[in-house]
């Protein structure tokens, strides 16, 4: 027979001593080297179809109607899913091709055109134009040679964006 004193307790655990923390792993990111080797910065053929990106040109359309079209507007704004055609450009290959923007770089627009193509259009030395409501921007490439967040962040000072 067991026999109990009263008001005693029975510790199963020291409640005063802390259990060791376990350290946590942080999750890294890729380097920009790893992502190269990867192919995660580039848009290979078939990957994007023009079909497939049409309703993201839809949302944009909307985007860009509640952004308005001031011209402080249009240099923060962002351009994936903007129906593109180079107007003028260095490079005479690249005249007058068209297509949905599928990324945006730093120093480049990739588009999407209607035949499925992916073509790398450079930002310098390029001047862009889109319509949107019947109403047709003229942009030019040099002075969109930001990242799309840092641009979009940015207060541009004095945009040179002609509008027609």
């Amino acid at each position: 027979m067991i026999i109990l004193k009263q008001n005693t307790h029975i510790f199963l655990k020291e409640p005063y001593k802390k259990k060791p923390l376990k350290k946590r792993l942080k999750k890294k990111g890729l380097s920009s080297k790893e992502s190269k080797v990867l192919g995660l910065n580039k848009l290979k053929e078939g990957e994007a179809k023009f079909e497939d990106l049409l309703p993201i040109h839809k949302l944009w359309c909307e985007y860009m109607t509640q952004v308005g079209f001031k011209d402080e507007d249009l240099a923060c704004a962002d351009y994936h899913g903007c129906f593109l055609t180079v107007t003028k450009t260095t490079t005479p290959s690249l005249l007058r091709k068209s297509g949905i923007v599928a990324m945006e770089s730093m120093n480049t627009f990739t588009i999407v055109d209607e035949h499925d193509k992916v073509h790398v259009l450079p930002k310098r030395g390029s001047v862009f134009s889109f319509s949107i409501n019947s109403v047709v921007i003229n942009i030019f490439g040099n002075n969109f040679l930001f990242r799309t967040g840092e641009r979009t962040m940015k207060k541009v000072s004095r945009p040179r964006i002609i509008s027609l």
